[in-house]
């Protein structure tokens, strides 16, 4: 990956993770929505399953948990069947259990026992125009617009990769972001590492930033002076893979210093911002063969870097696009 060099980035650098390799390969993979450290990179994009039957979504999670040997994440099972969860518990991470040999890893390779999920190429739209109550709290770009607002100028394409076996996940994002009055899109194809599978529902998500300057994503270092990297994103989990929260505030960060990295990161105004687009992807299935939700997005803000939260937040635009993948097992073609 690309980086820049330009010295007004040493203004502001992302604060130093508590455990520095935890959180690179919570960067750089799908990452897992029972949050391991305050800091850790993933978030949570609230969409309905296409399984509307709770009962037999219920049947396929135990049935799939008890054979691969997983947990059952009940808040998780409750957001995808839209239920309410009767457990607060959000750790399921097994204290002192064999670590996955599997997981962190850029060289796994599909194989017969892998289920392919794939959304092709998505067109993204405006969410302040798409008339849903969460649309509402987005700035609709209408002035000193952000994004090409013509039809298919944003466009991406998520592919996961499913192993019950292996118990792991891995996959790509390929985003194609056109800024108003570019002449062509930002093509990139963001590998994500392996992630450990420890419950059902699967529920995974990734995250990167896209700078203009180089048409790359940022790197994922250890910090320069000279280079911006890939900021840590919201502490707290929450309804939608966004900078806001579904009641449109900001997303809380681990403490100021994260989230003014943030805001310098997306902020797209003469005031010093980097000029950043956030691309985040989110991958829910409820288990072994059954279908899978996908969604994508694209977000950047019209408000100063240094701005308030709620200055902040109200200049945040949001494409987005959600799309079915049906489960396909891996053949060696796809």
């Amino acid at each position: 990956m690309s980086s820049c060099s330009f010295p007004v980035y040493a203004q502001i650098t992302p604060s130093a993770p508590t455990n520095l390799i935890q959180q690179i390969a919570s960067a750089t993979s799908f990452s897992s929505t029972t949050q391991s450290t305050p800091a850790s990179i993933n978030q949570i994009q609230n969409t309905t399953n296409t399984v509307i039957n709770t009962v037999e979504l219920r049947n396929t999670v135990e049935q799939d948990a008890e054979a691969f040997g997983l947990l059952i994440n009940e808040e998780a099972l409750a957001r995808i069947s839209g239920g309410s969860s009767e457990s607060s518990e959000t750790q399921l991470v097994r204290i002192g259990g064999i670590e996955n040999e599997n997981a962190g890893r850029f060289d796994l390779e599909p194989n017969l026992n892998t289920i392919v999920y794939d959304t092709g190429l998505m067109t993204l739209t405006n969410e302040a125009t798409s008339g849903s109550a969460i649309s509402g709290n987005y700035n609709d770009d209408s002035s000193n617009r952000i994004f090409d607002a013509t039809t298919g100028a944003q466009q991406a394409r998520i592919k996961v990769f499913v192993d019950f076996k292996r118990k792991v996940l891995w996959g790509e994002v390929e985003s194609r972001i056109k800024l108003q009055g570019e002449s062509s899109q930002m093509i990139n194809n963001y590998i994500g590492g392996s992630s450990a599978i420890t419950s059902l529902p699967v529920d995974k998500e990734l995250t990167h930033s896209i700078d203009p300057v180089t048409d790359k994503p940022l790197p994922i270092a250890i910090a320069t002076g000279l280079e911006y990297l890939e900021p840590y994103a919201w502490v707290n989990k929450h309804g939608i893979t966004s900078l806001l929260l579904e009641d449109g505030t900001q997303a809380p960060y681990l403490n100021e210093t994260e989230r003014l990295d943030m805001q310098f990161n997306t902020s797209r105004t003469a005031n010093g911002g980097a000029n950043n687009i956030l691309v985040g992807a989110r991958f829910t299935t409820p288990g072994s063969g059954t279908a899978g939700q996908s969604t994508a997005s694209f977000e950047a803000s019209h408000a100063a870097n240094d701005a308030s939260a709620t200055v902040f937040a109200d200049g945040v635009v949001r494409y987005s696009a959600t799309a079915t993948t049906t489960a396909k097992n891996f053949t060696g073609n796809n």
